[in-house]
């Protein structure tokens, strides 16, 4: 693939509903990282941890995305609050977003160690347009007559039940539908951020004293755009290793694996082998996720 076909591509991103899926970063191993997609998943976990994930996509290509997150999270049990903070730069060619978000969610405790929770979030972030490079290959784009960056803030809700056995939440992101003015023109073309719907699940099968059998899924949704679907299961042993699969429908396949060090910090790697839009046949169709998490417990 040409490096102007990407750039065409990449700025249709910003002027076509037919791609807004594409406007918030995706990761292959989305069952560590509830809270980056839902705010009521903010104090979920039995500690308080923090983390830090890398994904570099299509690497055979010049440019390709990537997307660099630093994140924590802490349940405050007496105030039956939970906290969690995401920090992000997403990197696509000339084009990039760079942001923070603040999620908080409120606990109904139940027993058993179940809970209904509630969240909300607020987002604040830049994006930006490397005109320069845009101009380089695609002299009198219209996008060239616009500031090249802008400042966008929105709020994202969700609900979250989160049980030893069962977890699942639904979520709303991008809430207000901020405009992205990067594009000057006197056509009809106009950028926003669209929300984004996301439905996740997972459930925790007990097959043995040592191992625990995780399926689990996420359905993504954006107007004007086909629902988004993945599903797939892992396995751990002991909480200590674990080994998953993942099929991303009409997209892609992922498998991935991880360990845990001392207890504390645990460390994962995905590869994803894309279908679409580049073919299993072409180089660069795939995708490597590197993720790092502590956890602030005991030993």
């Amino acid at each position: 693939m040409k490096r102007y076909s990407c750039f065409l591509l990449i700025l249709t991103f910003f002027t076509s509903s037919a791609l807004q899926a594409q406007q918030i970063f995706r990761l292959s191993q989305y069952m560590q990282h509830n809270y980056l997609f839902n705010p009521a998943a903010a104090g979920a976990g039995e500690h308080p941890a923090a983390g830090i994930t890398y994904k570099k996509m299509w690497t055979g290509i010049e440019d390709g995305p990537q997307t660099l997150l630093v994140y924590g999270d802490k349940y405050f049990a007496s105030q039956k609050t939970g906290v969690g903070l995401v920090i992000y730069n997403d990197v696509t060619g000339p084009t990039s977003r760079s942001g923070a978000e603040l999620n908080v969610s409120y606990s109904i405790p139940f027993a058993n160690k179940k809970r209904l929770m509630f969240g909300l979030a607020g987002q604040f972030a830049q994006e930006r347009i490397d005109k320069s490079a845009v101009e380089k290959y695609i002299p009198g784009d219209p996008i060239l007559a616009g500031p090249g960056s802008v400042f966008t803030a929105d709020a994202a809700a969700g609900v979250y039940f989160t049980s030893p056995t069962i977890n699942i939440g639904f979520s709303t992101k991008q809430l207000i539908q901020s405009k992205i003015d990067l594009i000057k023109t006197e056509t009809a073309l106009e950028a926003r951020l669209y929300r984004h719907y996301y439905l996740m699940g997972s459930y925790n099968w007990q097959t043995d004293e040592d191992n625990v059998l995780v399926p689990n899924f996420l359905v993504k949704f954006a107007e004007n755009a086909p629902a988004d679907v993945e599903a797939g299961c892992r396995i751990e042993h002991k909480k200590l290793l674990w080994l998953g699969f993942n099929f991303h429908m009409n997209q892609d396949f992922s498998a991935f694996a991880g360990f845990k060090l001392d207890k504390k910090l645990s460390i994962g790697y995905a590869y994803d082998q894309y279908k679409t839009p580049l073919s299993i046949f072409d180089s660069g169709g795939g995708s490597h996720e590197l993720t790092f998490i502590y956890s602030f417990q005991k030993k």
